[in-house]
Order: structure tokens, then C-alpha cells, then sequence
């Protein structure tokens, strides 16, 4: 196992996944990328009138470890950059020792699933994130479509 990509968006269930995948990482002398989506529906209900459709990767959105533009607002911008801090503090201090991490903005499913692909993930871990019985049947969940679709082995932590 070489690369291990888990995503997390600053959540208790998101840091047992990072804890998972450091734990993977240490044992394994694996690379650890910590994926932090942002939801192209939070840019636009923040009400800077900026939308971004799901899938889109702006040069200046791809920025490892930081997230450096002016198109979002600080608030969020910040928001992005602490969970992302948070996580690799996290993965660290429990032992992994290759810690990158990525900020995006689109379709979590799509973006994490991409960010795979690109490094050659050899797996991918998440955390199970229950959205209500009603909307999981009719919009499936993250967990579910990155499941469905990964080019690798994923974990999803409870």
C-alpha cells in the first residue's frame, strides 16, 4: 500500500476515518492525502453570487495544503484551511509520516473519487455519514457512491 486517500470535513465520525488512515498509513510506510470538499452549494448560499458546477477544478481551487483565492469568501476559506490543519495534526500525531492535504470544491463523491485517481490511491477511507432513511434512498450517500464507483479498496469507519 502506497497511497491512502481519506476525505473529512471536520466531523467526529471524518477524524475516526483520519485516524483510521493514519493507522493504515504508519503501518503500512503509506502516503496519507487528507481530502477536505467543499460543497459547490455552500459558495453560492454564501451569497457571493459565485456557483461552481459539481466536477469543476479550478486551477486555483486544486492547491495542495492551502486553499489561496480570492473568488471565496476568508470566512470560508479559513473554515477549509482549519479542517484541513486539524486533520493533518491529527494523521501526524498518530504516526503517519507523509501527510499532504488537498482542498476542493464540488460533488464530494466526485471530487474524492477524482483526487484517487489522480494520486493512485490504493485505497480510500471515509467516514459512514447517515443523512435520514428518506433522503439515503433517494440520494444515496457519499460513502455509497464512492463504494460503488472507487478504482480501489475503500473503508468506511463508523
Amino acid at each position: 500500500m502506497r497511497c491512502i486517500v481519506a476525505a473529512t470535513d471536520g466531523s467526529d465520525i471524518a477524524d475516526r476515518a483520519v485516524d483510521f488512515a493514519a493507522d493504515l498509513a504508519e503501518k503500512f510506510g503509506a502516503d496519507v492525502v487528507l481530502l477536505h470538499v467543499i460543497a459547490a452549494s455552500t459558495v453560492a448560499s454564501t451569497g457571493t453570487g459565485v456557483a461552481y458546477p459539481a466536477g469543476d477544478l479550478r486551477a486555483d481551487l486544486r492547491v495542495p495544503r492551502r486553499v489561496e483565492t480570492t473568488s471565496l469568501p476568508a470566512g470560508l476559506t479559513d473554515a477549509a484551511n482549519d479542517v484541513a490543519d486539524k486533520a493533518k495534526g491529527r494523521a501526524e500525531a498518530r504516526g503517519a509520516r507523509r501527510v499532504d492535504t488537498e482542498i476542493r470544491m464540488g460533488d464530494a463523491a466526485e471530487m474524492i473519487l477524482s483526487v484517487a485517481k489522480e494520486r493512485g490511491a490504493d485505497a480510500i477511507v471515509l467516514g459512514k455519514r447517515g443523512r435520514g432513511r428518506l433522503a439515503g434512498l433517494l440520494l444515496g450517500s457519499i460513502s455509497q457512491k464512492v463504494a460503488m464507483l472507487a478504482p480501489c479498496t475503500v473503508i468506511v469507519v463508523p
